[in-house]
Order: C-alpha cells, then structure tokens, then sequence
C-alpha cells in the first residue's frame, strides 16, 4: 500500500525524535531524554497499524476521530522538537557572547532551569496522550501493515533541454497552430463598429488549450504582425483592472503602485493609442456580458486588427464574446498521443524498448483519447518503475478510467498523486496554498518547504536548496508540474489548473490548511496553515480594514500566514500574531502598514518573513535581528524603507536576503558581515551609493543580484570567492571594467554571469577569464554601446548559453567556433548581428552552426537534441 501524508508526518517525527544532534546540543538531562524515548516507542506503536487505520476509517467514525488525534499530536511534537532547536541555539550564542564578555541575566524567559521545566511538562502531556491512544489500537482491532517500498519511485527523469520549456516541442499540434495563426493574420472587416475580434480555444481541462495559445503567441510571424503582445493569466475573476494593469506594464514597466483606476485608463489610452494589440487572456474561468464590455471599452483606442484570444473550459465564453471564430480543441491522434506517452514513460537513452511495456502503454494510451494533460502524467507515473507488474497494476486500476468527461481527467490524477511518495504528496499539497497560477521558483519553495517541516537538515550535508531542487525535479518528471524553465541558477516552474485543483482539495483534507477570503468568519479548528488570496481591486473593503475572522483567531496553533491581498493588515493585526508562538512563515505581499512591530522579536521559530511591495513601510524594529531561526527575509520593493537595522548578523541562519532601501550607503547594516548568506538581491535603491565597507566576510555568498541602483558607483567584491552567480542590471554609473584593476582573478567559482542596461559597457570585462572553467552561462541585454564580443570569448570552454538581447552595436562575435560545449544561442533585437547569424547566407553562420539550438529575433532557426 502506498504511504499516505500521515503516515509520512509520523516517519518524519520518528526520524527527528531519534536525532542524537538535537539530543546532544540541548537536552542533557537522562531523565528527559528517556521520556523522549518513550514517545519515539509508541509512536512506532502507532505507525506500525496507521496504513490499516486509514484504509479503514471510511467505516468507523471514532476511529477517523483518532487519526485526527493523532495529527495534532504529531505536531505538537514537531513543535516541541523545535522548542529544543531554538533552546540549543540560544545556548550556542549565549557561549559566544561570553567569549567577548557580555553576560546574560540568569532571570530570564530562557534559562535553562525554566526551559527544562517547561518542556519536561510538555513532553509528560504528549506521552499521556499517545500512551492513551496506544491503548485504544485493539479496541479498533487495527493490524500491523507495511508500507509497499516497491511503489516509491526509483527512477526521476533528468532535465534535458528538450523537455524545458523554450526547447520542448508540443507534439502533434502544428495543423491547429496554422490554423489560428490564419485567423489572426486574416484582416476582418469591421463588425458594429468594433476594432477587434475574438477567437476563444475551448476543450476540456489538460486538453492543451494554454500550449497551443503559447506556441501562436511565439510564432515569428505572429511577433511580426502585431505592434504589441501581451500574455494575462487569469486569475479566478474576470479581473478587468489586473488586464489593464498587464498591458501598461509591458509597455511602460512594473511599478504602478498607488495609481488609482481613472490614471490607469489615461495611461492606457497612450499606451494602445494606434496600436495593433494581440492579447491573450489565458485560462478564463467566469466571464459574464458586463465584464467582457467593461473590457472591450478600454480596448477602444486600439488599432483596427486587434485580436483577443481567449483559452477557456467554459463554452458560453463565444456567445459573451460574440465570436464568429471558435476553436474547438481535439483530441490528438493515437500515433501523436503514442509519441508524447513515449516521451514521458520511457528513457530517451534507451535503445530497446520493452515489447511488453510497449503493449500495455498502447491500451493505457488508448483511454487517454488524446488528452494530453492524461498522457504526461500517465507517462511520468510509469516512468517511475519500468516493470511489467507495476504497469499492469496501473492499467488495472478502476481509476485509469477512459476519458469521457473532465471528472475522468480528476481520476487520473488521483491516481498519480496515490502513487507519490509521502514527502512529495505533502510538497504538492502545499502549493495550494499560493495564487492559482503562481509561479513556483526553487529559492522560495525550499525556505517555504523548510518553514512546514517539510525540508530538515539532512546527515549527508546537503543543503535546505539543494533537497528543494531534488524534490521539485521529482514532482516534475511526474508531471505535477506542467510547465518548466530556467533563468541562469533558478529553476521556475508552473502547475496545471486542474493540479492547483486537486492539490487544493488535498491540502484542506489531509494538510490542515484553510483557504480563507475576506469575508470568513473564522478559521477551522485544527487549522495550521492559513493563506488569504483574494485580491484588493474589487474594492470589496476598505483599506487597512482586517476580515473577521482576524479578531476571533486563536493564533497558537498556526504555523503559516500566507496573505497576498493588499492593504490588508495593519500593524496592530501583525503585532497580535505574536501570540502565535509557533509561527514559521509570514507572507505579507503588497501590504501597507507604516511599521512592524517589535513583538516581531517574539517569533522565535519565525524561518520566512516577506514584506515585499510594500510602498508604506518606513523602518523595521532592532528586534528582527532577534529572529535566530529566520532563513529568508524580503523586503524588495519596499520603495518607502528609510533604515535597515544595525547588526543585521545577528541573524545568524539567514540564507536569503532581499532588499530596497533609500539609504546612500548599507555599512551600518553589518550585512557583510553575515557569513551565512548565500543568496542576496538589492532592488530598485535609488540612493544607494556605497554598498559596504572593510572587511566583507561573504565567504559564502553564492548570488549576487544589483538591479536599478543608478548612483551605485562601485563593488567591493574581492571576498566573494564562493560567488557563482552575479547578476549586475541598471547601474548606470558602475563600470564592470574596473574591477579587473583590482582582481584578475575575481571570481575562480562563477557560473552565470548577467549585465543589463549597462550604457557604459563597450567591451566584456577581462576579468571573466578567470571563470574561464567555470563559467556556463552569459546573459547580455541592453548594452547598447557594446560593439564587439572579445577574441578571448573562446577560452570560455565550458559556456553553455549564450544570450544577447538589445544590443543594436554588436556586429560581431570573435572565436564562436571555438566554443564547442556551447548548446544554446539566443540572439534578438540586435540587428546587424541577426543578420550575420541567419541560416547558411549569414556571415557568422559557419561560426554557430553547431550550436544546436539557436533562436534568432523569436524565431527558432535551429534545433537539435543536445
């Protein structure tokens, strides 16, 4: 029987329980430490008879009433095991501050006498309980039952280029691509007036309705015929402000705080004043007549030729809409549906295919009826276990029904998630708890991951990011996520709506999680884990106004706030979350209280705290430096921020720090002293001129991100020994090339390297030739004085992608023959050198024409599998 979520809890809290480090840093006591043995005794009690329990809860309600017991247990263990973490930290600090002569006052909230006495309670409560519930297993008549280890995967597909999104072909629709793509490019005669016309993609959920808007929205001659293209994926509304919001920022940038809707409309009559638009409305859900005029009003001032297409389940949308041209998306063919089934289920590598497994991957195709969604997830699933018995279980299953309806798409689904590991169904789950359609990036899901106890320190060393990224690429090669990418370090991915819908339904069922809106009235008992999602354009409250449920919360048993509405809070409501003694993450996007309260300093086990846009927010207290277990903290596009904190290295764990400040200077703030960082981003500092001072002890320092600090003149960059990632965009007045005065040798680790909107960059700084052995990826955009890429350039042995973006000088590229472990060239906007790179008459042709993927002004010119 496959692992469920709570049997996966109960291992973890095992495993913790039994960890001689946690033992050994904080409880010296014998007597504690045998009562800790006692829970770990009957809590394997428990395990062992937990798969009988659950397969037969269904039928007894006292005993899903036990499982429920049994979960609030499990946490308040994990709770008390965290108790010792921050308790073995404090006595760490505590020696060091005695090494430099500070003393602590022994009455205190801390002392060890006061903490032993504290948790020895807490741990005689837990072991009554569950000696308790031990007691109750024969009165159930439950049985000893081993979890099936042979349904755990043993095999995850590794990331090659063909299947990343940028490289990855869709199979079998090229007949519907030129089909929309005729009807985009065809000229309609005007209709009652109108400048536009609609073209809606219906089909049922998984269908391919966003890949194949994706793949005509990417077409060179699409790019060609319209002024602009915006892409919007819709949220659960027909948000008519977020569209507006969408199509003046990709003309005239992001930052649009604090502009009310009439200055909206004004900027956006400019912005589609005679322009031919192609807008993209991705994954409409609900759409009434009042909503889609609203939009067709503001869409006015477009040229004649404008097109909106929209992707949608909902076959009213072409009447709303009054479109003349639907598209109704098909099944693929078998032969197609066979070929993407392959791709997924088996090993490109392998040369002889298994006939047998061929034979039951056709009838298992042949249920599919051609729905894509179905066929990858089927495929990832198989490809876990390349085993005859295991594939015929599947196709065996009641669930791998033929599809029919989109109730048999959720089936399948299922039926996939029932063989996921334990660990991962708790990843997935949790997804659910962020936007539909948020994108997932690896840096935050293992901060997040690691806040729900879902990521702890493993005995083999490897770090919080790096189990993330194992985690994320297991959860891809079974298709949970549909879509993925990566931007030099980072990996982004996205999850299918019909995903987001069975995560959500997982998660409020087996995670503890409630997805609230503005008008609950309360959070449900038992709750952990809490994220408010809707947004502040329908103007339902008013602003700082906190819903009601936040006046009747009992906050001690929650462990994550996750609110992505704006104006929602303010700092009396923040300030009473520090009754929540076990609060770990606290995501507060687009808020707009003036201060944080010091009470902050209260959240010992606090491990992710984002502020990010927040416009209002002046100062943050001393007390955040306090927060010893936080391991990211955001404070980007805090446009308002007057001071960061002295002493900021007292934040001893942090991992990941980003940040906008209107300081002229951060040497106060000791950030170069923080040896734990590996990751920081400085965002949008208008002011900001001098970065550190003396001595910078980075040693660990893995990213470096400068992005918008104009009057930034200089890097003390010569400590970064351990940097593999700098990413160095809109610093008008920093000069790349003066560093090498100082340090030839700079960077001996660097792997991506990015410069963007860099007017004083004319040549590559030398110093990169330090990196020479290192160095996988070059990214330049904007440059516009640049002329020429060195001759040195084919010492980069290693380079893998090459980009360059909007260089209209660049006319040539030295020694690109040389470069032989190159795969990737992307080359657009940069007009003499588009030239030279064009198939077989370009001159630089002979140069590149081995890199097998080449794409030049959004047009793919080559490709071949690496």
């Amino acid at each position: 029987m496959a692992s469920s979520v709570l049997y996966g809890i109960t291992d973890r809290v095992l495993q913790n329980l039994g960890s001689l480090a946690l033992q050994e840093d904080a409880l010296v006591d014998g007597g504690m430490e045998a009562k800790l043995r006692k829970l770990q005794y009957a809590l394997a009690s428990i395990k062992g008879v937990l798969l009988d329990a659950e397969e037969k809860e269904g039928h007894n309600h006292k005993l899903r009433a036990w499982l429920e017991q049994l979960k609030d247990v499990l946490y308040d263990v994990e709770d008390l095991l965290d108790d010792v973490q921050c308790e073995a930290l404090r006595k760490k600090l505590n020696g060091q501050r005695r090494k430099h002569g500070k003393v602590r006052h022994f009455f205190s909230c801390s002392n060890p006498f006061t903490f032993h006495l504290k948790i020895g309670r807490k741990i005689s409560e837990i072991g009554g309980r569950l000696k308790q519930m031990v007691g109750e297993i024969e009165g159930f008549g439950l049985s000893k039952r081993a979890c099936d280890g042979g349904v755990v995967g043993v095999r995850v597909r590794e990331m090659k280029p063909n299947l990343v999104r940028g490289f990855d072909s869709i199979i079998g629709r090229d007949d519907d691509k030129d089909k929309i793509i005729e009807l985009l490019l065809q000229q309609d005669p005007p209709r009652d007036g109108a400048n536009l016309s609609v073209i809606p993609i219906v089909g049922i959920g998984g269908s391919g309705k966003t890949a194949l808007a994706n793949l005509v929205f990417n077409d060179a001659r699409v790019r060609e015929d319209f002024d602009l293209t915006i892409w919007v994926s819709m949220p659960d509304d027909f948000n008519v402000r977020l569209i507006v919001e969408r199509i003046i920022q990709c003309k005239l940038g992001p930052n649009l705080n604090n502009l009310d809707y009439p200055q909206l409309q004004t900027l956006l009559r400019g912005v589609l004043s005679r322009c031919k638009l192609l807008l993209v409305l991705d994954d409409v859900r609900k759409m009434n007549c009042a909503g889609w005029d609203h939009l067709r009003s503001h869409l006015a001032e477009a040229a004649n030729g404008t097109k909106v297409v929209v992707t949608t389940r909902d076959a009213k949308i072409p009447v709303i809409t009054s479109s003349l041209q639907a598209y109704s998306m098909q099944g693929l063919s078998h032969e197609d549906s066979m070929a993407l089934f392959k791709t997924w289920a088996f090993d490109q590598n392998e040369r002889e295919i298994s006939p047998r497994l061929l034979q039951i991957g056709d009838e298992i195709v042949g249920r599919c009826r051609g729905v894509p969604l179905a066929l990858k997830m089927l495929g990832g699933l198989l490809y876990s276990k390349d085993d005859e018995r295991f594939w015929e279980l599947v196709r065996d299953d009641d669930m791998c029904r033929s599809i029919r309806t989109e109730e048999d798409i959720l089936c399948i689904l299922k039926l996939c998630y029932t063989y996921l590991p334990s660990h991962l169904k708790q990843c997935f789950a949790l997804c659910s708890v962020f936007r539909r359609g948020h994108i997932i990036v690896d840096l935050d899901m293992a901060y997040f991951w690691t806040a729900c106890g879902l990521i702890t320190s493993s005995n083999d060393h490897r770090t919080p990011e790096d189990i993330c990224n194992k985690y994320l690429k297991e959860l891809w090669s079974r298709s949970f996520f549909q879509e993925a990418w990566q931007s030099g370090p980072s990996l982004s991915f996205k999850m299918h709506d019909l995903l987001y819908n069975l995560a959500l339904s997982v998660s409020t069922q087996q995670i503890d999680c409630s997805i609230l809106s503005l008008s609950s009235q309360r959070i449900p008992e038992g709750t952990r884990h809490v994220s408010l999602l809707q947004t502040a354009s329908s103007g339902q409250f008013k602003e700082n106004k906190a819903p009601p449920f936040s006046s009747k919360l009992k906050w001690n048993k929650v462990r994550m706030f996750n609110c992505e509405s704006q104006d929602m809070f303010n700092t009396r409501d923040v300030d009473s979350m520090s009754k929540c003694d076990y609060l770990r993450f606290m995501h507060f996007s687009y808020s707009s209280f003036e201060e944080l309260p010091s009470s902050i300093g209260k959240l010992k086990h606090l491990t992710v705290l984002s502020l990010g846009v927040n416009g209002r927010i002046k100062k943050l207290p001393d007390a955040i430096c306090t927060l010893h277990s936080l391991l990211f903290l955001s404070v980007s596009g805090c446009s308002g921020l007057e001071e960061l904190p002295q002493d900021m290295d007292r934040m001893i764990n942090l991992r990941s720090l980003l940040l906008t400040t209107k300081q002229k200077s951060l040497l106060k703030s000791g950030i170069h002293r923080m040896k734990s960082l590996r990751y920081l981003l400085i965002h949008n500092c208008g002011s900001l001129e001098v970065l550190f001072g003396g001595t910078v002890r980075l040693n660990n320092l893995l990213s470096l991100t400068i992005e918008n600090c104009p009057r930034l003149v200089s890097l003390p960059l010569g400590e970064l020994t351990a940097l593999e990632s700098l990413r160095i965009a809109g610093c008008d007045k920093f000069m790349l090339t003066r560093l090498e005065d100082n340090r030839p040798d700079l960077f001996p680790k660097l792997r991506f390297f990015t410069v963007a909107a860099s007017p004083r960059l004319v040549h590559l700084p030398r110093w990169l030739l330090a990196s020479a052995a290192t160095l996988e990826e070059l990214c330049i955009i904007n440059c516009i004085n640049l002329t020429a890429l060195p001759e040195w350039l084919q010492y980069l042995k290693h380079l893998i992608k090459l980009h360059i973006f909007g260089c209209p000088r660049l006319s040539s590229m030295q020694g690109m023959d040389l470069l032989t472990s190159l795969q990737e060239l992307r080359i657009a906007c940069c007009r003499e050198l588009s030239k030279k790179c064009q198939v077989e008459d370009g001159e630089l042709w002979p140069e590149v024409s081995h890199v097998p993927f080449i794409k030049v002004d959004w047009k793919v010119i080559q490709t071949n599998d690496p």
